[in-house]
């Protein structure tokens, strides 16, 4: 595999796992625990994605982390936004329904 496509796996690799993990935070802070159902399973298909690159790492391990690092940093930020958008369309249902 190409070091260019490994290092795009292990960035949406990360950034897919820390992003869940966010969302499902929060809705679990919130007590919306059915969706949590969900994207555990989600959960659980980003962080096998995570240990495979993790053993099938030819990047370094230096390169590996920086990537890894911008991905988790970039999904904890989006997951703020995720839930925002999730809570503004679920509380516009509430209202209008």
């Amino acid at each position: 595999m190409s070091p260019v496509v490994q290092a795009i796996m292990v960035f949406l690799a990360s950034y897919f796992c820390v992003l869940l993990l966010g969302v499902q935070s929060k809705l679990m802070r919130d007590d919306h625990w059915f969706i949590c159902f969900f994207i555990s399973w989600m959960i659980m298909f980003a962080q096998t994605a995570v240990t495979w690159s993790i053993a099938n790492n030819h990047l370094g391990m230096t390169l590996y982390l920086f990537v890894s690092g911008w991905g988790g940093s970039l999904g904890i930020v989006s997951s703020h936004f995720v839930y925002q958008w999730y809570d503004n369309k679920l509380h516009k249902e509430k209202t209008n329904g």
